[in-house]
């Protein structure tokens, strides 16, 4: 069984960063955007990322963006524009799958993004009071885990994240310890249990769709204790949180993760205007289809089954239309605006 979890799982990480890629590719930003052409560069030091600036002069706001499970640096430098036309200096961060990073998803030190939060405050054209970050699915993970971290980051959107701690994924993106680290030891996680495999191994059993929700929701399900263990200090965040869900989330239970954050914070007494949105017909990839239903990703074949993302292309399309609006508004109350230069 656990064969059929890692065979499940592998062919998903490569589908997941074709169709993120396929869904974001770099067309005309919304129509929201403000004019201004954004300066982009890649950097190898002291992290590995791209850098868009926006073109007015003065300090400025920056957030930090963190891709998903797809690894590298391919997917966040297409929409990091879209944030630096909107003001932002927009620095993506890769934390894996690259030269001089961890080959796997296993032990991702956190100290990967308190790196380049230091660095991008250290910009002569960035406000350090004002950093925030974007993660999207497992970077929206890391996002949460890592501003729960560094009280220097003072606004969190989360995409379709989850606020514990999931599995690491290994070699042949099997199954593997656990996901992140700090200060050298690995941060407890929630494993995939027994009732998840066997669920995933009867959707083999019977051609498809793959539906990946049920393994997080089950695994989460199992031990509320080990999900207790995982979950990140969220309260420790010294800013607000966006967490955005697909209703029709397949990948993993987005609304029942935001609802979990929500519920954390809310209990810990969080003095920020926390604030959770769980979008109709969208699925997990719905906030890429922001240039219509035609980039709207909804599921992709796999070797003669298919993964299902969920949603429908017209709701993830209207799903993205609105939630890149909340974005942009939430952003501008949390962060300031551009400081002039002295």
């Amino acid at each position: 069984m656990k064969h059929l979890v890692a065979l499940i799982i592998t062919a998903t990480t490569g589908v997941l960063a074709w169709s993120i890629a396929s869904a974001a590719s770099p067309t005309p930003a919304p129509a929201t955007a403000t004019p201004g052409t954004a300066s982009c560069q890649n950097i190898q030091r002291p992290f590995i990322g791209t850098i868009c600036a926006p073109s007015s002069p003065g300090r400025h706001p920056a957030v930090l963006l963190l891709g998903g499970s797809e690894g590298g640096n391919s997917t966040m430098p297409l929409i990091a524009p879209l944030f630096a036309a909107h003001g932002y200096v927009a620095v993506t961060v890769a934390y894996f799958g690259l030269p001089g990073l961890p080959k796997y998803l296993v032990d991702v030190p956190v100290e990967t993004i308190g790196r380049a939060q230091r660095a991008v405050a250290s910009r002569k054209d960035v406000n350090p009071a004002e950093i925030g970050i974007f993660g999207g699915s497992k970077g929206g993970e890391l996002a949460l885990l890592a501003a729960s971290t560094y009280p220097a980051i003072k606004a969190v959107v989360a995409d379709v994240p989850s606020p514990v701690a999931f599995v690491g994924l290994g070699a042949n993106d099997s199954p593997s310890g656990c996901s992140w680290s700090y200060r050298g030891k690995p941060l407890p996680c929630v494993p995939v249990s027994q009732a998840a495999a066997a669920a995933i191994g009867t959707e083999l059993q019977h051609g498809g769709p793959l539906v990946l929700r049920r393994l997080y929701d089950l695994s989460l399900d199992a031990d509320p204790a080990q999900v207790r263990k995982s979950f990140f200090h969220l309260d420790r965040i010294d800013g607000p949180v966006l967490c955005l869900a697909g209703a029709d989330d397949l990948m993993w239970n987005s609304p029942r993760q935001c609802a979990m954050a929500m519920t954390y914070l809310k209990a810990h007494h969080h003095h920020y205007a926390d604030r959770s949105i769980v979008y109709p017909d969208a699925g997990h990839l719905f906030l890429f289809a922001m240039h219509g239903p035609q980039t709207a990703v909804v599921s992709a074949p796999i070797g003669g089954m298919v993964m299902d993302f969920g949603g429908t292309k017209a709701g993830d399309a209207a799903a993205a239309q609105r939630a890149w609006k909340t974005i942009w508004r939430f952003l501008a109350h949390a962060l300031p605006a551009t400081v002039s230069a002295r």
